[in-house]
């Protein structure tokens, strides 16, 4: 049950734990208006709760001040030891406004221990302060400034599998709606001939064909390769095309797209990597990983765990385990560059 501490014990220890936790108090709201403002609550917290945050701290702060006010007012009140009006060994209660043990004349019926049945030791307040003041100091060591380290992400990405090529350029090569650009052939000195052919693929919803284009490198000897063409493309989000994955219309829409996603590069294979972040629904203790496949001609030379921005078409690879992978088909290394290091999260 909430009581005041004055007539207990001394003043002298009194107002030290009322400015201790007032300090303590007005720091930690002041450590959360500053995460706000300098966009550290980012790596623990997600988006939809930095206000209420914000809100909060500037609450402990108001709160802060009031109780300044009070315990300026309650010091200002106390009453001097002439004016005890009472006797050195009477029992003290909460009507006694006026000093405790440690005064001459104190004795040792003038305990500190209060009618609740717990005493106000002062090494339980600093012990008390101790804890509390940790996330202050957490704060002014820069903490936090970062999310999960790089080995931690490995380790949720776990063993990755290759995935078979989705031959989807190839399929639509050869489907007879198919048909070569005007002016697109070129035959190179070594005897490749590559052109440009176009599919005008139907996407439900949309009257008219989306034109994809797909190139075409048929080499003197050997096998033709194909390659779906990216347009401009657009910036796309890990979960966007995770959830698409698991519903066929969205698939179906979805697929011959061109997206641009940035995230961690990590090898695998000769022709194939994986482009991975995190995603985060609350805090930073429930982040699952989101991943990405993407096929490639050649695997750049990146380190593994660097930021890569890709741009390649979506399509989607049925796994082992029956369900469908997104991927990008990836036509250039150009397409494939460092990007700078963005939050690790995707809300």
């Amino acid at each position: 049950m909430p009581h005041n501490h004055s007539g207990c014990m001394s003043p002298r220890d009194y107002f030290t734990e009322q400015l201790l936790t007032i300090l303590v108090c007005a720091g930690m709201g002041f450590v959360g208006v500053q995460m706000y403002r300098n966009d550290m609550l980012q790596h623990i917290l997600a988006p939809q709760f930095h206000v209420p945050v914000l809100v909060g701290s500037i609450g402990v702060l108001v709160l802060v001040a009031l109780r300044a006010a009070a315990v300026w007012k309650e010091a200002g009140e106390l009453q001097p030891v002439g004016d005890m009006g009472c006797n050195v060994n009477h029992v003290h209660t909460a009507d006694c406004n006026h000093p405790l043990p440690g005064l001459p004349g104190a004795t040792a019926d003038d305990n500190v221990t209060d009618t609740d049945g717990h005493t106000h030791d002062m090494s339980w307040v600093f012990a008390r302060m101790l804890i509390l003041v940790f996330p202050i100091a957490l704060f002014l060591m820069g903490i936090p400034n970062g999310g999960f380290s790089i080995e931690r992400q490995r380790k949720m990405l776990g063993a990755e599998v290759a995935l078979s090529d989705p031959q989807e350029a190839k399929r639509l090569a050869l489907d007879p709606a198919t048909a070569p650009e005007a002016g697109s052939e070129k035959t190179e000195p070594n005897g490749t001939v590559t052109r440009v052919l176009v599919h005008p693929k139907q996407v439900a919803g949309q009257s008219e064909p989306k034109l994809v284009r797909i190139r075409e490198i048929k080499p003197a000897t050997g096998e033709p390769k194909y390659i779906i063409l990216p347009e401009a493309g657009t910036e796309m989000r890990f979960n966007d095309l995770a959830d698409a994955a698991l519903d066929g219309d969205k698939r179906n829409a979805y697929s011959g797209q061109t997206a641009i996603l940035e995230g961690r590069f990590s090898p695998l294979g000769d022709k194939q990597f994986t482009l991975f972040r995190l995603k985060m629904t609350c805090c930073g203790a429930d982040a699952v990983m989101l991943k990405v496949r993407i096929f490639a001609q050649q695997v750049p030379a990146h380190p593994s765990g660097e930021w890569v921005r890709v741009k390649g078409v979506i399509q989607f690879v049925q796994g082992a385990d029956g369900r469908f992978n997104p991927v990008l088909s990836v036509a250039d290394l150009t397409d494939i560059v460092p990007a700078k290091v963005k939050n690790e999260y995707e809300f």
